[in-house]
């Protein structure tokens, strides 16, 4: 149980994303679920909490909550962060921060002038078994980094829900796995200083992509090759890095670690979904009693995430 004292807890949106953090609200009995935030009554039916069409009907009632979640399409974000930063609530941002560069500065400044937290949910960042793995490549135990290869895949179709209106979630594919996709790549192999598109598609017809191909260049001449698609359930690892003395294979139920002599060594258990979000917002709620505030993420990933929707019309290297 982390060492925080936090009342009251709201969830604005109730869709898919939503429910998975309802799901991990009983392991926190310090955390009472006292709203949900959701046009669509359908979607407050069954949580157990006051149920409000919009965050102004909440902040009206007088229920204004310690935190809260924030599980919209992204370009709502901005239009609901602010009264909320503004209310006194510190914010836990399904990413991407938002959908444009100016958004997400916005938000940033509005939750420093008014003191409060804005932090966007790094799942892969957080990862045991990522940590476990970048220890180890740390250690030099492939020896030296020389590529990351990361994959991340689910089936989904691009035409359902907001996911493929373009004016509301920014983008496809991209826009939803990138920036799990960027948080493990820079986690092994450092900032990303430039990418590029190798491939992007639209195979379902959609008018959002639902599979990509990127590139990335990292200090020390490290490279990173992403892959992420909604037309699979993948079976590759979500994550191999490569050295000149072995390899690290990251995958869903194990973290293995393959020397250049044939050993392997399982150093890290199951990336579990649970587990990985309960990381997150563990480093949330630590944040929010922080006496200082740290730098969000969440800005420099859409910079990025924009530079690869740029590359695809350039075909070009680009910068965030």
């Amino acid at each position: 149980m982390p060492a925080v004292l936090v009342k009251s807890i709201a969830l604005v949106g109730a869709g898919r994303a939503a429910r998975d953090w309802l799901e991990l609200l009983p392991e926190y009995p310090e955390l009472s679920l006292v709203a949900a935030v959701d046009p669509d009554p359908e979607q407050l039916r069954g949580i157990r909490a006051r149920g409000f069409a919009s965050v102004a009907a909440m902040l009206d009632a007088d229920c204004v909550p310690r935190v809260a979640i924030l599980c919209t399409p992204p370009s709502l974000h901005l239009e609901l962060a602010e009264p909320l930063l503004r209310a006194g609530v510190d914010l836990l941002v399904e990413p991407p921060l938002a959908t444009t560069p100016a958004d997400a500065d916005r938000i940033a400044e509005i939750s420093e002038r008014s003191d409060r937290c804005a932090v966007t949910a790094t799942r892969l960042r957080l990862a045991s078994a990522v940590a476990s793995t970048r220890l180890r490549i740390v250690a030099g135990a492939i020896g030296r980094l020389c590529a990351v290869e990361v994959s991340l895949c689910r089936k989904f179709d691009a035409r359902e829900g907001w996911r493929g209106d373009p004016a509301l979630s920014g983008g496809g594919v991209w826009t939803e796995l990138g920036p799990d996709a960027l948080d493990a790549v820079e986690a092994f192999a450092g900032p990303v200083r430039r990418l590029r598109v190798l491939e992007a598609a639209s195979r379902q017809g959609a008018d959002v992509e639902d599979e990509i191909h990127i590139e990335t260049a990292h200090d020390g001449g490290v490279v990173g090759v992403l892959r992420v698609s909604w037309n699979e359930h993948s079976e590759r690892p979500i994550a191999r890095c490569i050295g000149d003395r072995g390899e690290i294979v990251l995958g869903s139920a194990q973290a293995i670690l393959r020397r250049e002599d044939g050993r392997e060594e399982i150093i890290a258990a199951e990336l579990d979904a649970s587990a990985t979000r309960g990381a997150v917002l563990n480093d949330f709620l630590r944040e929010c009693r922080g006496p200082e505030r740290r730098v969000d993420t969440g800005a420099q990933t859409l910079a990025w995430i924009h530079a690869a929707y740029r590359s695809v019309s350039s075909r070009r290297w680009e910068l965030a």
